[in-house]
Parts: structure tokens; sequence; C-alpha cells
């Protein structure tokens, strides 16, 4: 699949723990880190975006689900309006 600036990605319909290991190559895995850099659930009610060049993520989904993010005190988190733009304070996107 296509997303983002035509950049492509690898959908696999899986689990928690298929997503774990459903994607290795001799390399390793197919995303930098534990997890895929894009998940989602089947409904698709929120949005979990962690680009391979970034060292951000960014989440999506409704308020209440966003708000936990916002006030968990080991994150630094801050909300972002839909169409603004995501990228950090300090980082540069290209």
């Amino acid at each position: 699949m296509t997303l983002y600036a035509g950049w492509h990605y690898l959908l696999v319909q899986a689990g928690p723990e298929q997503a774990a290991t459903c994607c290795h190559s001799d390399a390793g895995t197919f995303w930098k880190g534990v997890l895929p850099n894009l998940m989602f659930p089947a409904d698709r009610s929120w949005l979990l975006s962690t680009l391979w060049d970034d060292d951000w993520t960014c989440i999506g989904g409704p308020t209440a689900l966003v708000g936990t993010f916002l006030r968990h005190p080991r994150l630094q988190a801050r909300p972002v309006a839909h169409g603004e733009d995501a990228t950090p304070p300090g980082h540069q996107a290209f």
C-alpha cells in the first residue's frame, strides 16, 4: 500500500503476537524498533504511526484515548489538530 509521500507499506492483518513476529527477514524485521510503523484495529477507531526515519510517534483517535497519552507522566505528548503539522518542536520534516 502507498501512503504519505508515496512511501510503500506492507499491510498485515495480525494480532499483537503475530505482528511482533510475522515480518522478519534474515536482516531482522521490516520495521525499525519493536513495533510496526503503522498500526490500527480492524474498526479503524485509532491509528499509531512511527515513520521509519522519525524519532517520534503519532497517535490519532477518540479524544478520550488521545487524552490518556497527553496525561501520561512519562510521555512527552502534545495535541495536534486535524490538518495541523504534527512535526514536534525542534524537528524538521522533509
